[in-house]
Protein backbone atom coordinates (compact mmCIF):
# COMPACT_ATOMS: atom_id res chain seq x y z
CA UNK A 1 0.00 0.00 0.00
CA UNK A 2 0.93 3.31 -0.56
CA UNK A 3 -0.50 7.09 0.10
CA UNK A 4 -0.47 9.71 -1.78
CA UNK A 5 -0.40 13.12 0.13
CA UNK A 6 -1.53 15.94 -1.36
CA UNK A 7 -0.72 19.38 0.64
CA UNK A 8 -1.80 22.89 0.94
CA UNK A 9 -2.38 25.76 3.09
CA UNK A 10 -6.06 26.98 3.30
CA UNK A 11 -8.24 29.35 5.42
CA UNK A 12 -11.30 27.66 7.10
CA UNK A 13 -13.73 28.62 4.14
CA UNK A 14 -11.25 27.28 1.67
CA UNK A 15 -11.34 24.04 3.81
CA UNK A 16 -15.00 23.49 4.46
CA UNK A 17 -15.54 24.34 0.46
CA UNK A 18 -13.04 21.24 0.25
CA UNK A 19 -15.15 19.28 2.13
CA UNK A 20 -18.08 20.20 0.42
CA UNK A 21 -16.57 18.95 -2.94
CA UNK A 22 -14.82 15.97 -1.60
CA UNK A 23 -18.70 14.79 -0.48
CA UNK A 24 -19.71 16.03 -4.11
CA UNK A 25 -17.12 13.63 -5.63
CA UNK A 26 -16.95 10.85 -3.85
CA UNK A 27 -18.38 8.14 -6.06
CA UNK A 28 -15.92 9.05 -8.67
CA UNK A 29 -13.12 7.84 -6.59
CA UNK A 30 -10.89 5.82 -8.75
CA UNK A 31 -10.56 2.40 -8.75
CA UNK A 32 -7.72 1.15 -6.69
CA UNK A 33 -8.27 3.75 -3.70
CA UNK A 34 -8.90 2.03 0.14
CA UNK A 35 -9.42 5.57 1.72
CA UNK A 36 -9.27 9.37 1.36
CA UNK A 37 -9.17 11.67 4.19
CA UNK A 38 -8.67 15.73 4.60
CA UNK A 39 -6.35 16.47 7.85
CA UNK A 40 -6.99 20.31 8.71
CA UNK A 41 -4.84 22.10 11.75
CA UNK A 42 -3.84 25.87 11.82
CA UNK A 43 -4.75 26.72 7.86
CA UNK A 44 -1.77 23.44 7.07
CA UNK A 45 -4.39 20.76 4.97
CA UNK A 46 -3.68 17.39 3.97
CA UNK A 47 -5.58 15.01 1.21
CA UNK A 48 -4.26 11.12 2.30
CA UNK A 49 -5.55 8.87 -0.20
CA UNK A 50 -4.89 5.68 0.62
CA UNK A 51 -3.84 3.21 -2.46
CA UNK A 52 -3.57 -0.39 -2.48
CA UNK A 53 -0.96 -0.52 -4.50
CA UNK A 54 2.11 1.61 -6.29
CA UNK A 55 1.08 0.17 -10.05
CA UNK A 56 -2.51 1.14 -9.58
CA UNK A 57 -1.61 4.94 -8.10
CA UNK A 58 1.27 5.16 -11.16
CA UNK A 59 -1.34 4.02 -13.54
CA UNK A 60 -3.68 6.63 -12.31
CA UNK A 61 -1.05 9.63 -11.88
CA UNK A 62 -0.04 8.67 -15.76
CA UNK A 63 -3.87 8.94 -16.84
CA UNK A 64 -4.97 11.83 -15.53
CA UNK A 65 -4.57 15.38 -12.97
CA UNK A 66 -4.86 13.52 -9.32
CA UNK A 67 -8.88 14.60 -8.12
CA UNK A 68 -7.54 15.99 -4.99
CA UNK A 69 -4.78 18.13 -6.70
CA UNK A 70 -8.30 19.41 -8.92
CA UNK A 71 -10.35 19.92 -6.11
CA UNK A 72 -7.40 22.00 -4.36
CA UNK A 73 -7.03 24.06 -7.16
CA UNK A 74 -10.85 24.97 -7.30
CA UNK A 75 -10.88 26.27 -3.91
CA UNK A 76 -7.54 28.27 -4.96
CA UNK A 77 -4.95 26.07 -3.51
CA UNK A 78 -1.86 24.72 -5.48
CA UNK A 79 -1.23 21.76 -3.59
CA UNK A 80 2.23 19.96 -3.47
CA UNK A 81 2.14 15.97 -3.05
CA UNK A 82 4.28 13.09 -1.79
CA UNK A 83 4.27 9.32 -2.03
CA UNK A 84 4.63 7.63 1.51
CA UNK A 85 4.61 3.71 1.93
CA UNK A 86 1.84 2.39 4.28
CA UNK A 87 3.15 -0.60 6.74
CA UNK A 88 -0.35 -1.18 8.26
CA UNK A 89 -3.87 -0.22 7.57
CA UNK A 90 -7.35 -1.53 8.97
Amino acid sequence: MIAAIFEAQLTEEQAHRLVELMRETRAARPDGVLNVSLLYERGAAQIVAIWRDRADLDRYLASSTPRAKELMRRVGAEPTIRLVPVLEHE
